[in-house]
């Protein structure tokens, strides 16, 4: 795993887009020299050049990128992986049209655009059969020391991903966990037999995953394991590399207060209250005729007020109203009471749905951000109703109002909307590995996936 932008990531991943990467920009330069055009040839060198390949270049990435194209789960589906590789040179072509018209100067010339198109797909099928096969030989043999639920949890994830490398062999455990027919992993002995497991599966890698670890774990055989050249995790440090959150159910106060990360400075929260009040203001100006069409829909749709406001927990606890487009029919709580949104809530209303869906209905947001009570990034607000009976459920739910709440935030784009106490306190968990690695990279990161989330309508309720 890579830490980039304050967040992990697969350096298989990484490595397959830094190489296509490196094959676009080479398909554009090959175009040019089989074409040989002189004209051409010169406008490729120098900066001028250079940046040309880098705007075209980038354009073909960020399509991969939001077309999931790095996905795990499709890297090994042939099919899928070419209806997309179409899919990205064909939008990708239409925005590289729409910056040549602004912008003539920063494409590649057009005489060798086509052939240029040509060569990367076919460059970039290849790289995707090769990194298909390079997936089905993981990097690392793993077995697990102690077992539990959520241990159990987070195998069923790695083997989902072949791009971690991962290769989860069982687990060695003393019998405290029961097995059952659907469990992802074998149990391959007790940890009394830890050593002699490990010579016999020839792994280079050992995961702490007990819950209860008080005179449950062999440590001088962990030790000497660890001596020897063995590498050693926490259940913990893979949860956050592997899936961005941090697991509450075994997290001692002291791994608050002694790890790295939990830094929240000064300079950072000046810094996060400047550039999300820039962004703010301008957007709020530029979406002011989108506001306007919004406000006729929703009148059109459906009775009622054109925005919503609720009340909500703010930073260090401050009670603040949030502001929203109503996407739901008007007083449809004043019978249930305050409930949490479901899929295929009836009280949605058709232009609700649509707004939800891509989350445009958080636009009127941008003024709780110029107030001061809301930055663009952070843990998403909730009721004070709801946070009562949260913070019942589970102490360190206060810990989410250590910082400023966010129109969009690391929970949101990892898991969605919440209707449930237990997908609440899922949602902890990514809050917590937020505040923990809190950064304007990290911010970057949030809001490019929440791009991506707006144009597919993804995590919607």
């Amino acid at each position: 795993m890579v830490r980039l932008l304050n967040v992990y990531h697969p350096s298989r991943t990484l490595l397959l887009a830094a190489y296509e990467t490196l094959l676009i920009g080479l398909s554009f330069v090959a175009a040019v020299a089989l074409r040989w055009n002189p004209n051409s040839l010169s406008e490729l060198t120098g900066f001028g050049g250079i940046l040309q390949l880098g705007v075209t270049t980038g354009t073909y990435l960020l399509c991969l990128y939001y077309l999931d194209s790095y996905d795990g789960r499709i890297v090994c589906n042939r099919g899928e992986v070419l209806w997309r590789l179409f899919w990205v040179l064909g939008i990708a072509s239409l925005v590289i049209s729409a910056l040549e018209y602004f912008f003539p100067s920063l494409i590649v010339v057009r005489d060798v655009y086509l052939l240029g198109i040509t060569i990367s797909l076919v460059l970039l099928i290849t790289a995707r059969i090769a990194f298909a096969r390079v997936l089905r030989n993981p990097a690392e043999r793993v077995i697990l020391v102690g077992m539990s639920d959520f241990g159990c949890d987070l195998a069923r994830e790695v083997q989902m991903r072949p791009e971690l490398g991962i290769q989860l062999i069982g687990f060695v455990d003393d019998g405290t966990y029961p097995t059952t027919a659907d469990a992802p992993l074998a149990r391959l002995g007790s940890t009394a037999d830890i050593k002699d497991v490990v010579a016999k599966s020839r792994v280079s890698t050992l995961i702490v995953a007990s819950r209860e670890r008080r005179g449950n774990l062999p440590v001088d055989d962990l030790v000497r394991l660890r001596v020897g050249g063995m590498k050693i995790y926490d259940l913990g440090t893979l949860c956050e590399q592997i899936v961005g959150k941090i697991p509450v159910e075994n997290l001692l106060p002291s791994a608050l207060i002694f790890s790295e990360g939990f830094g929240l400075r000064p300079k950072l929260v000046a810094l996060q209250r400047f550039y999300s009040s820039v962004i703010a203001a301008v957007a709020l100006f530029l979406s002011l005729p989108f506001i306007a069409l919004v406000a006729i829909a929703i009148r059109l749709g459906s009775k009622g007020p054109i925005f919503y406001s609720q009340e909500r927990v703010g930073v260090d606890g401050r009670l603040f109203r949030v502001h929203k487009f109503r996407s739901m029919y008007h007083n449809v709580e004043k019978e249930t009471g305050p409930t949490w949104a479901v899929d295929d809530d009836p009280r949605i209303t058709p232009v609700g749905s649509f707004l939800r869906k891509t989350h445009l209905d958080e636009v009127p947001q941008l003024w709780n951000v110029l107030r001061g009570e809301m930055n663009l990034v952070g843990p998403r607000p909730e009721r004070p109703g709801f946070v009562k009976v949260l913070e019942a459920a589970n102490p360190y739910y206060s810990y989410r109002h250590l910082v400023r709440p966010g129109i969009t935030g690391w929970q949101q784009v990892c898991q969605g909307y919440c209707s449930t106490v237990e997908e609440q306190l899922e949602r902890l968990r990514y809050d917590l590995f937020y505040i923990k690695n809190i950064s304007l990279a990290l911010d970057l990161f949030v809001l490019v996936r929440t791009g991506r989330i707006m144009i597919w309508g993804r995590g919607a309720k």
